[in-house]
């Protein structure tokens, strides 16, 4: 049996890694609305989709979502969801995901050139990115679930009433 080789002569580890700089755990714990806004307590790994791309890795997870996504943007509806459901724990990789959704989406074609993107369309079985129209929704920043809940309106959240559905618990 083959010998496998000491990770070190396998892989090249990041710059931050190799410089032996401290981690900031604010890298962490990005927004993808402070993403959408380029504000300046992001880091560039982050804002820059070059860079984002080069430092991401496609994970098989990661490379049907961004597929599927692909497809649909293009008007494809075989073979692809619509609505996707992302519920992992802390660090299970939702705002790494939706970061690497938002730069798809923004960027179109501009995408074809970044690290694994060959992969992605690929998988996606299309050639083309088209650039979408987009916005982030942070449920955590609305007021409006606040006066509903106020007004007695989230307490019977069945499901059934669309006024008040996902707004309050029971």
């Amino acid at each position: 049996m083959a010998k496998l080789k000491p990770w070190y002569q396998v892989t090249t580890p990041r710059e931050d890694l190799r410089e032996n700089r401290p981690m900031d755990a604010s890298e962490f714990a990005v927004h993808l609305d402070h993403i959408r806004q380029k504000r300046d307590n992001v880091s560039a790994d982050y804002l820059d989709p070059v860079r984002f791309f080069e430092r991401t890795f496609l994970t098989s997870s990661l490379l049907d979502l961004s597929s599927q996504v692909i497809r649909r943007l293009s008007g494809i509806q075989v073979e692809t969801s619509a609505v996707f459901n992302m519920a992992t724990q802390f660090g299970g990789g939702k705002t790494h995901s939706l970061t690497t959704l938002w730069h798809m989406a923004t960027s179109g074609e501009k995408a074809k050139p970044w690290k694994g993107f060959d992969r992605i369309l690929s998988k996606a079985q299309t050639s083309t990115i088209p650039k979408a129209r987009t916005s982030v929704f942070v449920g955590a920043d609305l007021q409006v679930g606040a006066a509903f809940l106020r007004a007695g309106l989230g307490r019977h959240n069945s499901g059934r009433d669309p006024q008040c559905a996902g707004l309050g618990s029971d």
